[in-house]
């Protein structure tokens, strides 16, 4: 029987990526291990101690520990943004460049996540806005994006800059993190698959509950097991390299 009062006194639990809980398609798993080692970078930062907040899940027959979904994606999002320092998030795709800020306030956006290369992104934006085929609010555009992003100022100032200097050593990858209805899973999936016409993604890293976790979730929401049967299903359609990672939870 649950013991409502302990639980809801509790205040901090650990996350877990077991192996059993992560699939790969499309050889993601050699794209991230050859790639300053971003799967052991992942997994360090989502196996880590979080604050919860726990309630009690009176929907199904019986009440069952229950935490809030929109506190753990924060939870995740301060891991991540903790343990990789070149992470952006809230990161949309439009004309093959990748919009995002740096400042406090985020824009609500494509994807929860993205490492990418900046320089190589903005040179993409001043073609787009200053090039031959430019947008009628280029000077806007670029202005606006520096503004949101000044560390990156010191790079359109340098030498560098005008020689198109750029490091060809990291990969595009995008991230999602969905505690959401399991509908969204194809949403997730075609996004993805939209984004990678214009910019060959190198890999998207796709995060979602199973296991303890998924049980303390709301019902009907997107699973790892669900997850993977979408991408079984679709393995020949589905052509960009996809980390699932089913995340658990232990109290």
């Amino acid at each position: 029987m649950l013991d409502r009062e302990k639980w809801l006194g509790t205040k901090e639990a650990k996350l877990l990526v077991l192996d059993k809980n992560q699939w790969f398609h499309h050889h993601a798993k050699e794209i991230l291990s050859f790639n300053s080692n971003y799967k052991d970078r992942f997994i360090n930062a989502l196996s880590q101690k979080i604050q919860i907040i726990p309630r009690i899940k009176t929907d199904s027959k019986n009440p069952v520990k229950g935490i809030r979904a929109d506190d753990l994606n924060k939870q995740i999002r301060i891991l991540l943004r903790d343990s990789l320092t070149n992470l952006k998030e809230e990161v949309n795709q439009e004309d093959g460049v990748y919009y995002y800020t740096t400042n406090e306030k985020k824009q609500v956006a494509g994807f929860d996540f993205a490492l990418l290369n900046s320089e190589r992104n903005l040179h993409k934006l001043h073609e787009l806005c200053f090039g031959k085929l430019r947008y009628e609010d280029g000077q806007k555009r670029w202005l606006k994006f520096l503004e949101n992003n000044p560390d990156l100022n010191e790079y359109v100032n340098s030498t560098n800059f005008n020689k198109n200097d750029i490091k060809d050593d990291i990969p595009l990858i995008l991230g999602e993190i969905q505690f959401g209805n399991w509908a969204l899973a194809y949403r997730d999936f075609f996004k993805v698959l939209k984004a990678n016409v214009q910019t060959s993604v190198d890999c998207l890293i796709y995060i979602c509950p199973t296991g303890e976790l998924e049980s303390m979730l709301s019902d009907g929401i997107v699973t790892f097991n669900k997850s993977k049967k979408i991408l079984t299903e679709f393995q020949k359609v589905i052509s960009v390299p996809i980390w699932l990672i089913g995340l658990d939870i232990k109290i």
